[in-house]
């Protein structure tokens, strides 16, 4: 047995895209919490185990809102068996965190405090105790596989063994899951509150010195200059990093207004924006001017001045991945000077991405999107009353234009 803390000697989510290459067959999950952070950076090798004839099982929990709906949608299309697991007692949470694989002679089992989250699985401060058996008798597997068919059980009420889409949408429906980006936003707003709450409660025995700022720390800017900005005086803005491939979790919105394309399916990415809340320092969408930070292009790690480049990417939805959205910076009569998504993309069974929702659907919506890796990203949609909200959450927001109508965008 080895006791797995996590960061320290090692990462359970590194741990089991490595024992999922092992000839195992089956992987059971139990999970309190489930997050697109966690699922679709494994989705990877549970795609791969699958198409190697195994088999997936997973039990999620939905207490406290912890587990979100396109997380449990991925894993309906992932799994061979689904089930959430809950308890209407308000003294009950279904909290296990347990992942198992077997197979004819081995078993290896990890059980722990790491939920099925990036964080979980990666970032936290987590510990796990794993070991492998041989002995299909051993205690420990025996019990496991007892706790297993009791949350299988057609009569357990506990335990709800999901057969289709319309079975997580009557959940969302009823509140037990809800979409990703609400519970981030609900989780931010809770914390602010808190500490407004806190910060009241505490006796206040001197004044605030205003006035005070800390000096803005020099850098030699390494990264691109920036050029071609339309309709404003200034001259070149240099970035201070360079915009290279990166696989680091970030979260950025975008304002729709009505798009472009005859599909209004084009969202235009800016080169540069005009900052108008917070700031962009210590990020890699700083630049050497402290009112302008890289365009939304850079998010998807595409340098604004790359104008010759076009990537396409795979962005996921409600639990669908769609492929072949493409960014590309148009040139000729069809060139506006900025960079643009084509949110063109489609599924494998053969959907679009720009009509899932409709005709014109994403038309005066915010999208956020949510980096898994360089090019496969993650996509919420939200009314546009929820743009203030966004605004309050963000570290920095800026206008894709200097002039007052100008769309926005933000980095959460």
């Amino acid at each position: 047995m080895i006791m797995l803390n996590q960061p320290f000697n090692g990462q359970l989510g590194e741990v089991l895209k490595n024992k999922m290459q092992e000839p195992y067959t089956k992987l059971i999950i139990m999970s309190a919490f489930a997050k697109n952070s966690g699922v679709l950076r494994l989705k990877p090798a549970l795609k791969h185990f699958k198409e190697n004839g195994g088999c997936i099982e997973a039990f999620i929990g939905v207490d406290a809102h912890g587990t979100s709906y396109e997380a449990v949608l991925n894993l309906l299309d992932l799994c061979d068996d689904l089930y959430i697991v809950h308890s209407e007692s308000a003294t009950s949470t279904f909290h296990s965190k347990v992942y198992m694989l077997t197979n004819n002679d081995n078993t290896w089992l990890a059980v722990g405090s790491n939920n099925l989250t990036g964080g979980g699985l990666w970032t936290n401060f987590e510990s796990a105790a794993c070991f492998e058996t041989t002995e299909r008798t051993n205690q420990y597997i025996v019990e496991v596989e007892q706790l297993i068919a009791r949350y299988r059980d057609p009569a357990y009420q506990c335990s709800l063994h999901i057969q289709s889409k319309e079975d997580l949408d009557a959940l969302l429906e009823d509140d037990y899951l809800r979409k990703e980006i609400n519970i981030q936003l609900d989780a931010r707003s809770e914390r602010q509150s808190r500490n407004n709450t806190e910060r009241q409660r505490t006796p206040r025995r001197f004044g605030n010195q205003t006035g005070i700022h800390l000096p803005r720390l020099e850098q030699t800017p390494r990264g691109t200059v920036v050029r071609n900005r339309r309709g404003q005086t200034q001259t070149d803005v240099q970035a201070i990093m360079p915009i290279v491939a990166s696989d680091a979790s970030e979260r950025m919105w975008f304002e729709t207004r009505s798009l472009t394309g005859g599909s209004r399916n084009i969202l235009d990415l800016s080169k540069l924006g005009k900052i108008i809340d917070g700031n962009a320092t210590g990020t890699r969408y700083e630049t050497d001017d402290p009112d302008f930070m890289l365009g939304g292009v850079a998010f998807f790690d595409v340098d604004p001045e790359s104008t010759d480049v076009e990537k396409s990417l795979t962005v996921n939805y409600t639990g669908v991945d769609y492929t072949d959205c493409v960014i590309k910076f148009p040139t000729g009569d069809l060139s506006n000077g900025s960079w643009r998504i084509q949110l063109k993309g489609q599924s494998e069974s053969g959907a679009k991405i720009h009509t899932v929702g409709g005709v014109e659907w994403l038309r005066f919506k915010v999208i956020v999107f949510e980096k898994i890796r360089s090019d496969y990203y993650v996509m919420s949609v939200l009314e546009e009353d929820q743009l203030e909200t966004l605004k309050q959450q963000s570290q920095v927001v800026a206008t894709n234009g200097s002039a007052a109508n100008s769309k926005k965008y933000g980095l959460l």
